[in-house]
């Protein structure tokens, strides 16, 4: 029986099943992705950004920091996102995109606003090194605003080369969430699909950065929504809902265990414990300028933090971001005998881009 690809579930976080033994057995590990800000800098200044303010010292990763970065990677970690900042801005984001390839990054993946990526440059590196692409989608909410509609068209042209140029890139959307304007869920999620994506993903909008305690704002009705949407759509349109972002659940964890599988790297060129806290300096594991050795992922002071932050003090918690509820799951997983352990194994094949946690 078909089973339709899912973009995201903490159970993705199993898809090898070495590695995973591995890490619940206490040895060290390599992470499954390492998610990476080329640069501060954004070709936008949204209201509702949680990096406004860290954006204002426009930290450039250079490229021998990126080399050297994806040389002790590469080999031993299959996946990793280039984002931002607005990573198409970064001078040098062809020539970074084509090294992760030769470094040996089984996927690459970015995540743009849109950006360059109408330059024939940007777009040529894209279709020969690129995994996959998702844009993130604005100006939707209330009406459809002009970068929303000049990015949709962007992503027509995009895949418009994807088709005449056999390319195996996949071009993903992303749209914020609230009950606010769940009522144009279905309106505006029909002209996405129609730009030429070749899959759409929800998750929650997030409220509150401005103090120690972020969360997701108020998500009544999205999901009916979404389902509406889903009726409505032509057929074959790829619509992703991760569900579980969605639970009001509590997550528990001992520590964050999600930190060991996915890494984020700032541009400033400092290790945070995930992508939802990147640019706090509460949640920094270990900077990068001064630690870039073979076996940084092991460096003491980095497992002493991650070994700190737990679901009584991680702050983030409440937003339901990739690492607190992949440290739920590992959580979970814990004592578990080996016939058991073997069950929860996911198969790769259900997952768009495995290697892309």
């Amino acid at each position: 029986m078909y089973k339709e690809q899912s973009i995201f579930a903490t159970s993705k976080i199993t898809i090898e099943e070495s590695r995973l033994r591995t890490y619940l057995s206490g040895g060290n590990i390599f992470p499954l992705t390492i998610e990476l800000d080329l640069t501060q800098k954004c070709t936008r200044s949204c209201p509702s950004c949680p990096y406004l303010v860290s954006r204002r010292s426009k930290h450039t990763l250079g490229y021998p920091m990126i080399d050297r970065l994806f040389g002790i990677l590469g080999k031993n970690t299959p996946g990793v996102v280039l984002s931002g900042g607005e990573p198409t801005s970064h001078p040098q984001f062809p020539g970074v995109i084509k090294l992760a390839k030769k470094k040996g990054f089984r996927e690459v993946a970015v995540i743009s606003n849109g950006g360059f990526t109408h330059q024939p440059a940007i777009q040529d590196a894209l279709l020969e090194y690129a995994s996959s692409i998702r844009f993130s989608l604005y100006d939707w909410q209330v009406t459809e605003e002009k970068y929303f509609t000049e990015t949709l068209e962007k992503i027509s042209a995009l895949r418009t080369r994807i088709e005449q140029e056999g390319s195996p890139l996949r071009i993903g959307a992303a749209m914020l969430t609230r009950k606010e304007v769940a009522h144009r869920i279905k309106p505006v999620g029909l002209k996405a699909i129609d730009s030429g994506i070749h899959w759409l993903y929800f998750h929650p909008f997030c409220v509150d950065w401005d103090t120690p305690y972020p969360k997701q704002a108020g998500q009544e009705g999205v999901l009916d929504a979404i389902a509406g949407l889903k009726e409505s759509a032509p057929a074959g349109a790829n619509i992703q809902v991760p569900v579980e972002r969605y639970s009001p659940e509590p997550l528990f964890f001992e520590k964050l265990h999600g930190s060991h599988f996915l890494i984020q790297v700032g541009a400033d060129g400092i290790n945070y414990a995930g992508p939802e806290c990147k640019y706090e300096e509460g949640t920094a594991l270990l900077d990068l300028n001064e630690h870039l050795t073979d076996d940084f992922l092991w460096h003491p002071d980095r497992l002493r933090k991650i070994n700190h932050l737990n679901s009584d003090n991680y702050t983030y918690i409440a937003t339901k971001h990739r690492p607190p509820m992949f440290s739920d799951y590992i959580q979970k997983l814990n004592g578990l005998r080996n016939e058991q352990l073997s069950d929860m194994i996911r198969d790769p094949e259900e997952f768009i881009n495995p290697s892309i946690v």
